[in-house]
């Protein structure tokens, strides 16, 4: 077993077996107390038979809850999130150490991992066909979630269904290919998704599925963060790039996987069915937490986004997300059929 990140100190003292089939869930946090009963009972019940939480200084009583839950092992750091790349560090090197040669889910806190049909058939299953077919990763959407109201009246109660308080998402997307370094290295993942509530209105000139709006603001990023690193052209800012709207949270985890950020990993082996992650970034801590960012600064790009986010709601302070594009979740199939994820040609069973 590898050593986990120096940053990190065990909490609890409970045995974890070398069981190949469990499914185990990797997640960083901090202050997410109001999310953690229904995030552990959503993934209980898809089939995740234990969960590996690093707890980074949370102060709201996170801790305490998960230490008395049987199935959690906690891990402490009061270390830099920002210096660990938002969690990165850690989260792999507990995948190494708890993750090897099993099926893993990575997820924050406000993260709910969908797939096609996942309704009927659970993690077990859809792993064991994933097995079966020799995939090694399933791809998803980072899918936005709101209210119809203003983020501030949003009134989440501690073990209610996310989507019964945040169920709407925007239903346009563009899927379009990712562009790697031409004759160097492909892009993995090889698409992406272009759309949603932060690119409508924090990024809207990348929002679009033409490729040079978004590779000119890239480009000038490097170039111009290089350029700073080198102490030029220090007074000229350089643009941020949109909130890539993908992860790969469901991987056979095996030694040399690593993440490089919270969106992607080392090229495997993709499945041809896609997923989603329902993201309940919008209840109403949503301010502390944009203030929260702003003052440590530990977020990517020295919290660049929560800067977007703050000038919204100054200008702002009944911003709601609810456009006429919104559209109500219910189901899976509601994501397929409006062509945001991709369904499996076969059933998972085994014996279809």
């Amino acid at each position: 077993m590898n050593e986990i990140h120096p940053d990190l100190v065990r909490r609890d003292q409970r045995v974890i077996p070398d069981d190949r089939d469990e499914i185990r869930l990797f997640c960083a946090l901090r202050d997410e107390a109001l999310r953690m009963p229904y995030f552990l009972y959503y993934y209980r019940r898809l089939g995740v038979n234990r969960f590996f939480m690093v707890n980074n200084n949370s102060v709201d009583g996170s801790e305490e809850f998960l230490l008395q839950q049987s199935d959690c092992h906690v891990f402490y750091t009061d270390a830099s999130f920002g210096a660990s790349r938002t969690g990165v560090a850690w989260v792999n090197s507990l995948l190494d150490a708890y993750g090897e040669e099993r099926w893993n889910v990575v997820a924050d806190a406000d993260e709910l991992l969908v797939y096609p049909s996942c309704e009927e058939a659970g993690l077990q299953e859809f792993c064991a066909w994933l097995d079966r077919s020799g995939y090694e990763g399933v791809f998803t959407l980072l899918l936005d979630m709101y209210s119809k109201l203003p983020i501030k009246d949003v009134a989440y109660r501690q073990g209610e269904d996310f989507c019964g308080t945040c169920p709407y998402y925007d239903r346009d997307y563009h899927l379009v290919p990712r562009i790697g370094i031409p004759g160097l290295r492909p892009a993995f993942p090889p698409f992406e998704h272009i759309g949603g509530p932060r690119l409508r209105l924090c990024f809207a000139g990348q929002n679009t599925a033409a490729v040079w709006p978004r590779l000119r603001v890239k480009l000038l990023h490097r170039l111009l963060n290089l350029a700073h690193s080198n102490g030029l052209l220090k007074n000229v800012k350089a643009p941020e790039p949109a909130t890539q709207a993908f992860k790969v949270p469901l991987v056979k985890w095996q030694r040399g996987y690593a993440y490089i950020t919270n969106h992607r990993l080392n090229p495997i082996k993709l499945a041809p069915v896609t997923g989603a992650l329902l993201h309940f970034k919008y209840f109403q801590d949503f301010g502390k937490r944009v203030n929260d960012a702003l003052a440590t600064g530990e977020h990517f790009g020295n919290s660049s986004e929560y800067k977007r986010y703050a000038k919204l709601l100054a200008a702002n302070p009944k911003l709601s997300l609810f456009y006429e594009g919104s559209v109500a979740y219910h189901e899976s199939a509601d994501l397929v059929r409006h062509g945001l994820i991709t369904r499996a040609p076969l059933k998972y069973s085994s014996t279809a």
